[in-house]
């Protein structure tokens, strides 16, 4: 039954459970090797504009490349040619996103028409991102105001939840994001005592994070002897990232599970598509209000200027930043666009790392990947004028706040129950990263006004 994905993960204190160790991942069904696929198509040369394109996947103005091989040894001619023609497939789609930001659609849609005859369907993750990302390019040629939604059906509901347990299951990126997260507001607003605490998300997905704050904050509040508040949870959603029925099992399995903790609990799904500032601010006196805000270039939300004027307005205690790793707005669109494409590259080759059968890895692309790369493509190619998130936060009066010791400490003891190498968390500044080898995944910060 659905209801039991909604079931939170135990606390990290309290919790023991080692989860089974991961056997050594097995070849996706179906997929080409890199090497001989792209030996056996070789792209023409990218237009003159896509060479030495500057790129920034670490925050560095450096231009992006594959990294320089040692001068080859014998029987390394064939990796060797691997990596220059995975350059020039690079430098292609450099080249149409150089094209699309200057306005010459059609040079662009010649370059991707080439590449839809070279990209198979399958492959390791550096197919798979070109795939992603060429499929983003169009629908921004083609000025999609939101992608084309992957959830249409009742069926496309139940998978979208198996592909969120696959993901949680495999890796890491949601539970780190989601007990950060948490751990965070509750730092925050676990212990204050107010009759209501009023949480609005911008960044849904199912819905798992909440049980978890529910359970965590009935703990506190029954260890401190205090009357548990009223939680009231504002979601603003896109019909194009979310079904009625998703939105009606989000509803009830937190309903449910709130009635079981004796938390009162409302929750109410605000459309995005017809946004009404109105409706966000409605706050009462009582009322507690933290924010969950995701802040990357988003085709389905409106600027992020305009949701921080308006959530200032309510004066929160705590705003909490997601930053999925390849939202870099304060980058040019064709810059924005190769770091969506490593960003992608990163996080695939941490689930084929995994072990992920092929199955799942479909569902998990299908229903959270591509969605998510398409939308972060499409917010960008529509903002005009390039700036960092970072920037838009303090020019709004916000103060990041640090994370506390117990959110570090959570962090690396669930990085201790991953099996699969290659994981680490950093803490930067006031945010807490999870990388993938040398790639960010995600990040957290919380910010006061």
């Amino acid at each position: 039954p659905a209801a039991t994905f909604f079931m939170p993960h135990p606390s990290f204190p309290e919790h023991n459970h080692q989860s089974p160790l991961l056997q050594p991942p097995p070849k996706r069904h179906h997929s080409m090797p890199d090497d001989i696929y792209l030996a056996r198509n070789q792209l023409p040369p990218a237009a003159a504009a896509a060479q030495g394109l500057p790129f920034s996947p670490l925050h560095a103005s450096v231009p992006f490349q594959l990294q320089p091989s040692p001068p080859p040894t014998r029987g390394a001619m064939k990796t060797t040619a691997a990596e220059a023609a995975q350059q020039q497939l690079l430098d292609e789609l450099a080249a149409a996103a150089k094209a699309t930001e200057a306005g010459n659609s059609v040079g662009a849609r010649e370059i991707l028409a080439r590449l839809n005859q070279q990209l198979p369907p399958l492959g390791k993750p550096f197919l798979r991102s070109a795939s992603y990302l060429r499929e983003a390019l169009l629908l921004a040629l083609a000025d999609s105001h939101h992608g084309v939604s992957s959830v249409t059906t009742p069926l496309d509901v139940a998978l979208k939840l198996a592909a969120y347990k696959s993901f949680s299951d495999l890796s890491p990126v949601l539970q780190f994001a989601n007990f950060t997260a948490t751990q965070a507001l509750l730092d925050e607003i676990g212990g204050t005592a107010t009759s209501c605490i009023h949480v609005i998300d911008f960044d849904l997905g199912v819905g798992g994070q909440w049980a978890s704050f529910l359970q965590e904050l009935a703990h506190r509040r029954a260890a401190g002897g205090v009357t548990l508040p009223l939680l009231k949870l504002t979601a603003f959603v896109s019909t194009a990232s979310h079904h009625p029925l998703e939105l009606h099992l989000t509803q009830d399995n937190l309903s449910q599970f709130a009635a079981d903790l004796g938390i009162p609990f409302e929750f109410n799904a605000v459309s995005l598509d017809a946004f009404n500032p109105g409706e966000l601010i409605s706050s009462t006196g009582d009322e507690v209000v933290a924010v969950s805000l995701p802040v990357g270039c988003s085709a389905r939300a409106p600027p992020l200027p305009a949701i921080l004027r308006l959530v200032k307005q309510l004066s929160p205690k705590i705003v909490v930043a997601i930053d999925h790793g390849a939202d870099r707005a304060d980058l040019s669109f064709s810059q924005h666009f190769l770091n969506c494409f490593q960003s992608c590259v990163f996080l695939l080759d941490s689930l084929d790392a995994a072990g992920i059968d092929a199955d799942s890895a479909c569902k998990i692309e299908r229903f959270l990947i591509q969605p998510r790369v398409h939308d972060m493509v499409l917010g960008r190619h529509k903002v005009h004028k390039a700036i960092a998130w970072r920037s838009v936060f303090a020019a709004a009066g916000f103060k990041p706040v640090p994370p506390s010791n117990l959110a570090e400490a959570q962090a690396d003891c669930l990085l201790k129950r991953v099996q699969v190498r290659g994981f680490h968390v950093e803490k930067r500044g006031a945010a807490l990263t999870l990388y993938w080898q040398r790639g960010e995944l995600v990040s957290i910060s919380s910010w006061r006004c």
